[in-house]
């Protein structure tokens, strides 16, 4: 038998980004900094699916999309892998020529992190240390079995987190030779075949937009996440998705990726969109009869046991509620069946709105944006859904009248099934280059912070409550650990908030929440 020497082309990611979170909503733990979230905890929480190589079993969705466009172009399975970063040292060998590692929050400073870190900080927690996937990440490039076979190897680093390394300046420092920026499919390959033919590589490529003929179809199952569309087209300011041109995903290559998944196991289906209820169609407003067409096809797919969509956008939902409640009723959704649905709200001030995200009230206006966010939430909790939303706080050009906006708006949402959680501004995306945003200010002021605690009080509140909803789909033992564990983080985070608000602004909570 001819031993194994490593596989010619290794990719990963760090053990939080690739894990399978048991099937839960508890991700977002791997932005805890390590004062808090010790590595010891890590094997238990991001446990992660993989044979004796190293080559895993279900793995992150853009590590399946990169391996599917290599298998592509003629590289062989024998010689790519997406590996578990728990085994490199199983994986990378004499053999090995290219390591792609994707990154999501490699430094450890976007706006999920920072707000953990600021929320820490109102419970009276201080930190210092990295985040667990900063942390993690950087153990990928720090590991042994990498720097013994470094003078081999070529590194190449692309996914979402990769602006924090350009704009960081840490290329050099952390060993990378080329770095992949925006969409992989189309440039990937054409990268690892330099590497292999023994030809000198850039530093730096920019990924352009790929077309919906040359998306490929995974071959390793993706934890049941399947992307149904791609890009908004919106022209949000702070995020790169919106930066690229809306593209559907015809409904068999979905249906395809779909069996991928249930062939691994993954029978929970999750459809991957900017806006789900754009899919098919070629302006902002919904194609009712596409969208329909869509998820019936993949609920009657073979091994599908439950589908669930990710993400909307206020104004389209409200365009057309009757499709929303079509869409729900084929789910099966109710107040005792209930899916979680992410929304950006970005901001209540219908200025901000105007000045970062022109297109997201489209086809509707600025001014009425506060009323539309209000009863697409309606809407949505109507038909079944929690709502997992986001504003954005803290901007350079940001009024006092600005964030009242957005404190009443907080207010008005609390009785509704909603967690908002206000993101401390980074610059990212076009605003990257903007000068006028890179001038952030150092500090959140009172009234942010104020907005924060009232924001986290109230979504711990509701997590509470939803602790065994959160961990549903995990093994019974686990589920039973993690729920428990769930519940009294979330007893514990109340009375601290409620501890910063005897001490800060009792004035803005309600009685019940300080006493």
């Amino acid at each position: 038998m001819t031993k194994f020497n490593g596989f010619k082309i290794v990719l990963t990611g760090d053990e939080s980004l690739v894990s399978t979170y048991h099937h839960t909503y508890l991700g977002f733990a791997s932005g805890l900094p390590m004062d808090v979230f010790p590595s010891i905890l890590g094997n238990f929480i991001f446990p992660t699916l993989s044979d004796e190589r190293g080559r895993m079993k279900t793995s992150q969705y853009g590590l399946c999309k990169i391996e599917a466009a290599l298998l592509d172009n003629g590289f062989s399975r024998d010689d790519v892998a997406i590996v578990d970063p728990r085994k490199l040292d199983r994986a990378i060998g004499s053999e090995t020529r290219v390591l792609g590692i994707s990154v999501l929050d490699p430094l450890g400073i976007n706006y999920g992190t920072a707000l953990l870190r600021v929320a820490l900080s109102l419970m009276g927690v201080e930190t210092r240390l990295q985040s667990y996937m900063s942390w993690a990440t950087m153990k990928i490039f720090n590991s042994d079995v990498v720097k013994r076979y470094r003078s081999r190897i070529k590194v190449v680093v692309g996914g979402q987190g990769v602006w924090e390394i350009v704009d960081s300046g840490l290329q050099q420092r952390l060993g990378i030779d080329c770095i992949v920026e925006g969409e992989g499919e189309l440039i990937a390959p054409r990268i690892f075949r330099m590497v292999l033919d023994g030809m000198k590589i850039p530093r730096y490529v920019k990924g352009s937009p790929v077309p919906v003929d040359k998306i490929p179809v995974i071959r390793t199952p993706s934890r049941g996440i399947v992307e149904v569309t791609r890009g908004c087209g919106r022209g949000c300011l702070f995020c790169n998705p919106t930066l690229l041109m809306f593209r559907t995903i015809p409904i068999e290559k979905v249906v395809r990726e779909v069996m991928v998944n249930v062939a691994g196991g993954e029978r929970n289906i999750t459809l991957h969109s900017e806006d789900f209820l754009r899919y098919g169609s070629t302006s902002l407003l919904p194609n009712e009869e596409k969208v329909v067409e869509l998820l019936s096809r993949v609920m009657k797919a073979p091994g599908v046991d439950d589908v669930s969509i990710d993400f909307v956008t206020a104004s389209t939902a409200l365009v057309n509620p009757r499709l929303v409640k079509i869409i729900s009723d084929m789910l099966g959704l109710s107040d005792r069946n209930m899916s979680i649905i992410q929304m950006g709200i970005e901001s209540a001030s219908p200025r901000i709105i105007k000045m970062i995200a022109p297109g997201k009230p489209k086809p509707f206006s600025y001014e009425e944006w506060p009323r539309i966010v209000e009863d697409a939430v309606a809407l949505l909790n109507e038909c079944g859904w929690w709502i997992c939303a986001t504003i954005i706080i803290n901007l350079p050009q940001e009024t006092v009248e600005d964030i009242e906006m957005n404190i009443k708006l907080l207010e008005r949402l609390e009785h509704y099934n909603v967690f908002i959680f206000p993101l401390p501004f980074i610059p990212s995306g076009s605003l990257r280059k903007s000068k006028d945003m890179m001038k952030t200010h150092k500090d959140l002021n009172t009234r942010n912070l104020e907005l924060i605690a009232l924001s986290i009080y109230d979504a711990i509140k509701k997590i509470k409550s939803l602790s065994k909803h959160l961990v549903a789909k995990a093994p019974i033992g686990v589920k039973q650990f993690l729920g428990a564990l769930l519940y009294v983080a979330s007893a514990i985070g109340l009375k601290r908030i409620q501890r910063f608000a005897l001490d800060n602004i009792a004035t803005y909570f309600p009685r019940s929440a300080t006493h």
